[in-house]
């Protein structure tokens, strides 16, 4: 093993401990961005940059929803955008700064890649009667504690699909059992989501966590757990996105960087985007 894939646990202050250890007992753990970072300059650098994305979104949403082949509801910034992502760029700079990413890295237990990066728009409908993809329970079947973090840019009721998660359900927690994880060689021939209205009999309501939260409030999931979000009623849902994985995740990350620029990285950062090397 190289000294860049060597895992050293990293000294966390007691905010990190505090995620890292509510992780661990849940699966799933909230902060506010203020005081995880406590960098006002970075927020409102980010926040700017989003709220744009936004604009845009809402200026030319016609146009944005035709071209969605899967996720209509979804309008994702830079998901095949063509355009790789500098080493400089601040939202991949967001998701590989060690406030985040010795949190994920210490969960797991390991160094981990990082595979994708964005901002979402979720749009919302009034007239929705049912649930479809993502806004059904499921879990993540590409790599077991897969760790994804949300920050939200806008603020998030139960009117705007707010992330819900039942905690406890990756594997190893007391509700691990309901429908077990088993990749996604398994799923591929049974199907990602289990019955719902079954689902919903059998998860114990005290554990279904519902993250509603104001603009700040930053949400980080063990997707291998079930969870589900995006059913936005009357308010669109603005955030950003980052998603973990070990070295053994099989499918392709979502975005390309571009190497050139010679910007330095720590050793945690360059390792999780080693696969674009």
């Amino acid at each position: 093993m190289s000294s860049l894939e060597t895992f050293s646990p990293p000294e966390l202050d007691d905010t990190q401990r505090r995620v890292l250890e509510t992780m661990r007992q849940d699966g799933i753990a909230l902060v506010p961005f203020e005081e995880l970072f406590g960098d006002e300059q970075l927020w409102e650098a980010l926040r700017a940059d989003i709220a744009g994305f936004a604009r845009h979104t809402e200026d030319h949403l016609a146009e944005l929803q035709a071209k969605q082949k899967k996720k209509s509801y979804l309008i994702r910034r830079f998901l095949k955008s063509g355009t790789p992502f500098g080493l400089d760029d601040r939202w991949l700079g967001f998701g590989l700064s060690n406030r985040m990413l010795d949190i994920v890295n210490s969960y797991r237990g390991e160094l981990t890649w990082m595979i994708d990066v964005d901002n979402w728009y979720t749009i919302p409908d009034p007239n929705a009667e049912d649930r479809i993809a993502s806004q059904r329970w499921h879990r993540d079947p590409w790599d077991n504690h897969i760790v994804k973090v949300f920050t939200y840019f806008s603020d998030v009721d139960e009117e705007a699909g707010p992330f819900e998660y039942l905690r406890g359900s990756p594997a190893g927690g007391r509700n691990a059992h309901l429908w077990p994880w088993e990749g996604d060689d398994v799923y591929e021939a049974h199907g990602l989501y289990p019955p719902q209205d079954e689902f919903e009999s059998k998860a114990p309501a005290e554990d279904v966590l519902t993250a509603t939260g104001a603009a700040g409030t930053m949400v980080f999931a063990d997707t291998s757990g079930f969870h589900r979000g995006g059913w936005t009623r009357h308010k669109p849902r603005v955030l950003s996105y980052c998603s973990f994985v070990s070295t053994q995740f099989r499918l392709s990350p979502r975005f390309e960087v571009d190497w050139s620029d010679g910007h330095a990285l720590s050793r945690e950062a360059e390792f999780a985007l080693a696969w674009s090397r």
